[in-house]
């Protein structure tokens, strides 16, 4: 795996800032790598594993979820 440093920097200077942040980008491009660094900055930094949320579509786990409505 490629540390994505430069990025990481970028997205943690944002973390307690509006507004909601969304990362995108083709498909295998690093995004669920950066995003579990991201929870990993979180946990450094106190916040509770049980109010961090990882979702990854390519998960099978989720794929439940079709849109922001509840079923």
């Amino acid at each position: 795996m490629i540390k994505r440093e430069l990025y990481l920097n970028k997205i943690v200077r944002l973390i307690d800032k509006d507004p909601i942040k969304i990362i995108t980008g083709v498909r295998r491009s690093g995004k669920t790598y950066l995003l579990k660094s991201i929870c990993e900055e979180l946990k450094n930094r106190g916040i509770s594993e049980e109010n961090i949320f990882l979702i990854s579509f390519e998960s099978m786990k989720y794929k439940m979820l079709k849109t922001g409505k509840k079923v």
